[in-house]
């Protein structure tokens, strides 16, 4: 195997003679059909969603859920004896990682022929969300009908879809692997409102604009806000409503935020959730997301615990 200052293309010849058919070489990321599919699930992969870092060797099928380390991997599919050419493989890595040659950053790029292969959420599956079906696929959310997930777009504020994050009960995960999800904002590439609703979840933004099309709401995939992201949301509106969700997560994200926001120019509102038992938007009724609009206030309901 050759010397080389770039080890994820020596790791994909290294894959590739090893009988692992290789979809995408980055510097970061390797992906591909899951050469251990059939022996896990007992058919080959028509979906492929296998991924190595290219730096440590990890590797991960999305898909049948199986993972190892790469001395791991070469030894099942060509044998023991092989196993020397991973060792060189990860020294030459670590040498080249030490001096310094590998410092360049290269951002992950999603799949845009995969996601969008993806189908329309079906009318039940959004009412028991209580989603408006037309607009959760003008937002851009899909049904991943592989992995039974929704698959929420990451999309940049000048519209460049980033990658998706794939969603189900108990699981989030975002694709491709690293991409950067805090530097935007759920909704931003759409927002035309002067006043922004700051939300965690993008189906609370679907949600919202079930009952509101003016003002907006924006999501910040989780309860923790970004600095990138606070200055998106400043720069965008004039105004802002804090709508986290309204858990011991919520509220100390809502504190972090607090602090750490500038005041728009036409000021910053928190929601209220009183007199409602509602963990965030996504859960509570029309009248009560009108309520807790109509209600936010400009000291924020636990401003005595900050």
């Amino acid at each position: 195997m050759t010397t080389s200052t770039r080890p994820s293309t020596d790791l994909a010849e290294l894959l590739t003679s090893a009988g692992v058919e290789i979809r995408s070489a980055g510097e970061r990321e390797i992906t591909g059909k899951c050469p251990v599919h059939a022996r896990t699930t007992g058919k080959e992969d028509r979906s492929p969603s296998w991924s190595i870092n290219a730096e440590t060797g990890l590797w991960i099928c999305f898909s049948c859920g199986a993972r190892g380390t790469l001395s791991m991997l070469i030894a099942e599919l060509i044998g023991a004896d092989a196993t020397w050419d991973v060792q060189k493989f990860i020294i030459q890595n670590s040498i080249n990682r030490l001096n310094g040659k590998q410092h360049t950053e290269i951002a992950p790029v999603a799949n845009v022929n995969e996601y969008s292969k993806f189908i329309r959420v079906s009318d039940k599956k959004c009412a028991h969300r209580n989603l408006d079906p037309d607009l959760v696929f003008r937002y851009g959310v899909r049904w991943n009908p592989n992995r039974k997930t929704w698959a929420i777009p990451i999309i940049s504020p000048s519209a460049e879809l980033k990658g998706w994050q794939e969603k189900r009960s108990g699981s989030v995960l975002n694709y491709p692997t690293g991409v950067e999800k805090s530097k935007t904002l759920f909704g931003v590439e759409r927002f035309r409102s002067k006043t922004a609703v700051l939300v965690e979840s993008p189906l609370d933004v679907v949600r919202f604009a079930g009952v509101f099309s003016n003002p907006q709401a924006l999501a910040s995939f989780g309860a923790h806000i970004s600095d990138t992201q606070l200055q998106i949301l400043t720069d965008c509106a004039d105004r802002i409503i804090v709508a986290l969700d309204n858990d011991d997560a919520g509220i100390a994200a809502s504190q972090r935020v607090y602090k750490r926001i500038a005041t728009p120019r036409r000021g910053l509102l928190w929601w209220n959730y009183s007199g409602t038992d509602a963990k965030d938007i996504g859960d509570m009724t029309d009248d009560e997301i009108a309520q807790g609009l109509e209600t936010a206030t400009v000291v924020p309901p636990w401003s005595h615990h900050v």
